[in-house]
């Protein structure tokens, strides 16, 4: 379903996309932070990810008689998962540029304006995306704390990545490199519906590859925030932890990319640990992994998390076994994707090599 648009209307700059599943809590506030917005050049498409709560009635209380922003609305009939909603809403959207935003983010004011700036005064086509700061809300969980910072981004420039719930690509780009379908799982609850207290890890991920193997610019703007409203619980943190290393192994599977080295320093010490049981003096190489692993954490909460010391300090046996659960992932899956059948269909970032040059003609 989607709303009437006028035909002779000029259309808008640019279209936020915004895909959402049984959240109508935090739904209503995402798009009343839309109504403030100093950049009024844009349209809303909704996608209804076969919500089986009140979102249909939010996204109807917000859309009907609206002379400010245009709203399209949305609905899968049955739950499809967050990269094909955006999809569709790619589709359908009719500005030059798509921003995206999750349902669980509120945006600030400026958060459009800035969003959009590079792409709007680049002359080249040689940008293809920007991507703004995300700000986690204060934590009600040790689970949270141990997750706070995961989606910042550090400073201004290039972009070393792309985050789904803010980030503005070029639509013609995104017509052209889908977002990816196949890497993703469908988690449910034990009642059957969807399990929206774990998110896709990773949705953007492959496009990014795909832009930065095309040659085309991606740019971090970290004034362009949003606040994200997503709280776990123990369940969701280990589901998480579990299903983020699978979605990781999936990426280097489809894309051939070399073995994740985040994840290295852990395997190694679990691989190793066998040894010292031959002879004793062998155990002197896990822990000499461990320690680069426990090193890692360290400078990745500090400096790149921007976590205080008391923070990462009582956060991090928690993180730990966060990093564990998401080896078991990672090598699960890995053998999985080598052993069985499954879905996820091979990709060349070498076949994108050149685009952006071709694209400016």
């Amino acid at each position: 379903m989607t709303t009437a648009s006028d035909p002779n209307a000029t259309p808008p700059l640019v279209s936020i996309v915004i895909p959402t599943c049984n959240r109508s809590d935090v739904l209503s506030r995402c798009l009343e932070a839309l109504s403030a917005q100093t950049c009024r050049n844009f349209e809303i498409v909704i996608i209804d990810d076969a919500s089986t709560d009140d979102t249909p009635t939010v996204i109807r209380r917000y859309a009907p008689g609206r002379d400010d922003v245009q709203v399209i609305r949305l609905r899968n009939d049955a739950h499809a998962g967050a990269n094909p909603s955006r999809n569709r809403g790619i589709a359908v959207a009719n500005g030059a540029l798509v921003a995206f935003l999750d349902c669980d983010c509120i945006a600030e004011p400026a958060w459009l304006e800035r969003l959009i700036a590079p792409l709007t005064a680049d002359n080249t086509r040689r940008i293809a995306a920007t991507t703004g700061m995300v700000l986690d809300a204060p934590p009600h969980s040790a689970f949270d704390l141990t997750f706070k910072g995961t989606h910042r981004i550090q400073g201004a420039g290039a972009a070393t990545r792309l985050i789904a719930g803010n980030m503005c690509i070029r639509r013609d780009l995104l017509l052209r490199y889908r977002l990816d379908e196949d890497r993703a799982e469908q988690l449910r609850t034990s009642e059957g519906t969807p399990d929206v207290s774990v998110s896709g890890r990773g949705d953007e991920e492959g496009v990014h590859l795909i832009l930065r193997a095309a040659g085309y610019q991606l740019l971090a703007v970290p004034d362009a925030v949003v606040l994200h409203e997503h709280h776990l619980g123990r369940r969701a943190f280990f589901r998480q932890a579990f299903r983020g290393g699978r979605s990781a192994a999936r990426l280097v599977y489809k894309y051939d990319l070399p073995q994740r080295l985040d994840m290295a320093p852990f395997l190694l010490a679990i691989l190793t640990t066998p040894l010292g049981f031959i002879w004793r003096p062998l155990f002197a190489l896990p822990a000499l992994f461990f320690a680069a692993a426990i090193a890692a954490i360290t400078y990745n909460d500090l400096f790149r998390k921007r976590k205080t010391l008391f923070e990462t300090l009582i956060t991090f046996p928690l993180l730990l076994v966060y990093y564990l659960v998401r080896v078991c992932g990672y090598v699960s899956e890995s053998i999985r994707l080598r052993v069985s059948r499954h879905d996820v269909r091979r990709t060349r970032l070498a076949d994108f090599r050149g685009d952006a040059d071709r694209d400016r003609g």
